[in-house]
């Protein structure tokens, strides 16, 4: 029976995962790429006022939805940066360093379920975390002046973990402690007036 053989590809090369360009950085490497891409390559504001992405700020479908995360430790207060790579309606934040990825986003398109757009999210990290979702194509309110949903602000509290008890066992502990985290996101009512009108 042949050898499989896997091509690698080298440390500064490109590599393709899934369908996504990832540049992997080498340890001490600064990334200048994120400063120096092309300004057709960064989605534009449209004349509604949308998405612009940067280094804090991720710009899905089309620059419809804008994210931003922010991360509090010792009582200070960070804005997230977005890291690479990303989908049409996924992207991926960090916190403390480029390849130490915190958080995973998606907006999704879920008009032909429910009629909303839905937010999942999910944290590698145990620091409070506040994520805002905005959808840019819709206004604060509607001709009526009825509020329109075109906001979502999610709050994910620090995990505060207890010592471990004097009777508790070190597997226990891992398991009933140590191992918990953030809940994982998923609203499928988030975005009630996304999509088209039903006829």
């Amino acid at each position: 029976m042949p050898k499989m053989v896997r091509k690698v590809a080298p440390a500064a090369g490109l590599l393709l995962l899934a369908g996504l360009h990832l540049e992997p950085l080498q340890a001490g490497e600064t990334d200048v790429r994120e400063r120096t891409r092309s300004a057709a390559s960064v989605p534009a504001a449209s004349e509604a006022g949308g998405c612009v992405e940067s280094e804090t700020v991720l710009c899905l479908h089309e620059g419809r939805y804008e994210v931003t995360a922010e991360f509090t430790v010792n009582s200070e207060t960070m804005a997230a940066r977005v890291a690479r790579p990303r989908t049409r309606d996924s992207g991926l934040f960090y916190f403390f360093e480029r390849n130490n990825w915190e958080m995973l986003l998606k907006v999704l398109d879920g008009c032909g379920e429910n009629q909303h757009h839905w937010v999942f999210a999910a944290t590698a990290s145990d620091v409070g975390i506040r994520l805002v979702v905005r959808d840019t194509t819709l206004p604060a309110q509607n001709a009526d002046g009825g509020m329109i949903v075109n906001s979502r602000t999610y709050d994910f509290p620090p995990i505060v973990r207890r010592p471990q008890g004097p009777d508790e066992s070190d597997e226990d502990y891992q398991r009933n402690v140590l191992a918990k985290g953030h809940p994982a996101l998923t609203e499928v009512g988030a975005f009630p007036d996304a999509c088209p009108a039903s006829s």
